[in-house]
């Protein structure tokens, strides 16, 4: 297993730099080598190597949807009920995960796919031309700092949960994996370590990306998963500082309907990013589907049916929120956000800034709550609600906590919400009766580090509550 496991990585690497980069036939040796000085030549290479970056990126396991709907499952209390026949959902759902569960499996091979496609762009940046040398950098440090902060928080402990610079999170790995003799046997970095690895390269990705809308990566969002990993921090005044870069610079907008934002034309098709949107995975027929479709959707929209909402969930709508007319009754009710199977996954839009920002102003040491009202405000506004009757510190936080509920709904914020907000979490029966409750520390809230992983790394440590 760990033999064939190695080969799979590598023939993987092999086909991106293959099909992306080169133009003439490669003289193959050993399958189980690429060598780079016949992989990698020229400036043309490293950019289309990018672009396999971003490829990997989009792959299902991970920013294709499957990050935000395991986490979704997994922080679920009773909004949405799951009838369908793949257990390992199931296993999310009723916080039981396994160490074989086929889909924290993906998040991780995925993530760290994507990263060590975004450390081969790095190690290669002499080749590039001097004139696109600052955005191809920029753009891999975006991918992989924001791929190492979501591992982190995936398979490690919450930021605010003990000892971050003692608790376990995940290797980083900063040089590329090209040969089966060349595979690393990492250990488990520190939180901490993989948190500053991350600020390390959205900082640099921040700087040397332009400050435009883009279907690529952006300083923008750069400052969007800095504003994040801030706000997770508790570190509030940085967190406004990114989230404020981005609103002041006037170049995204709320779209002015909520179902506008998202793509769910007539016949499924790729959509362009909208007004909002800061940075978004581009689907289409040719690049594969929405994950978060194929969950969440209802069948005459090409999901699978399996996902339906709970009336526990439109309780939380206030009257008139526009925001619970997105979803769509086929017998059962499913949400509507997902219903365009080539429909982009939008991983930041203009929204979450707002409330990121108003989160940070409450928050802050020196609090800005009318500030923090005004963003609240802002969203309230495009839901057809009126202001917000907030008035003082605790209920502005209640506020913003409900906006993050109802506006972020099922996009992947609930676990770490939670977390942030050291709330718990139930399961509960077919009946809705709660049958377990899990602390927002609970290590069932936790992935395990796959099986696969550790049979073939024997250096890393599994987390609390697993085998």
């Amino acid at each position: 297993m760990k033999k064939i496991r190695y080969i799979l990585i590598a023939l993987s690497l092999f086909m991106m730099l293959y099909n992306t980069g080169c133009k003439k036939q490669l003289d193959i040796k050993p399958v189980d080598n690429v060598e780079q000085d016949l992989a990698i030549k020229t400036s043309k290479d490293v950019e289309g190597v990018l672009i396999g970056a971003y490829t990997a990126a989009a792959l299902r396991g991970v920013y294709g949807g499957r990050l935000m709907s395991t986490t979704d499952f997994l922080a679920d209390d009773g909004d949405f009920s799951y009838f369908g026949s793949f257990f390992d959902y199931t296993q999310l759902s009723n916080k039981a995960i396994t160490i074989n569960n086929f889909y924290v499996e993906g998040v991780w091979d995925d993530g760290y796919n994507t990263i060590n496609v975004c450390n081969t762009v790095l190690a290669n940046l002499n080749l590039v031309d001097p004139n696109k040398k600052d955005k191809v950098e920029g753009e891999a440090r975006f991918l992989r700092g924001m791929t190492y902060f979501d591992l982190a928080r995936t398979f490690g402990k919450a930021w605010n949960d003990g000892t971050p610079s003692s608790n376990l999170g995940v290797p980083v790995v900063l040089t590329p994996t090209t040969t089966i003799p060349g595979i690393q046997l990492v250990k488990r970095n520190t939180v901490a370590e993989v948190y500053a690895q991350a600020i390390s390269d959205l900082t640099t990705a921040e700087s040397k990306l332009e400050v435009a809308k883009s279907t690529y990566a952006s300083s923008s969002a750069a400052s969007a998963v800095l504003a994040r990993i801030y706000l997770t921090q508790e570190n509030f005044t940085q967190a406004e500082a990114e989230a404020t870069k981005i609103i002041s610079s006037d170049i995204y907008s709320l779209v002015p309907l909520f179902a506008d934002e998202f793509q769910n034309p007539e016949q499924p098709t790729h959509v362009f990013n909208t007004s909002e949107d800061i940075f978004a995975i581009q689907m289409s027929s040719q690049s594969g589907f929405n994950a978060l479709n194929e969950i969440f959707a209802g069948s005459e929209f090409g999901g699978r049916g399996e996902t339906i909402m709970n009336d526990q969930h439109f309780d939380l709508y206030e009257k008139g929120d526009d925001r619970a007319n997105e979803f769509f009754d086929d017998g059962d009710i499913y949400t509507a956000k997902f219903n365009n199977v080539y429909g982009n996954v939008v991983l930041i839009r203009l929204a979450e800034i707002y409330l990121i920002r108003a989160e940070a102003r409450i928050r802050r040491p020196a609090p800005n709550l009318a500030g923090a009202a005004a963003d609240i405000n802002i969203v309230r506004k495009r839901a057809k609600l009126p202001n917000t009757t907030a008035n003082n510190a605790t209920t502005l936080f209640a506020a913003v906590k409900h906006e993050r509920r109802v506006e972020l709904a099922f996009e992947g914020f609930r676990l770490n919400d939670l977390k942030r907000y050291k709330e718990s979490t139930v399961t509960k029966d077919e009946d809705g009766n709660i049958t377990a409750t899990f602390n927002w520390d609970s290590a069932k809230l936790i992935f395990p580090i796959p099986k696969r992983e550790r049979d073939a790394n024997p250096n890393l440590i599994q987390n609390d509550g697993y085998q």
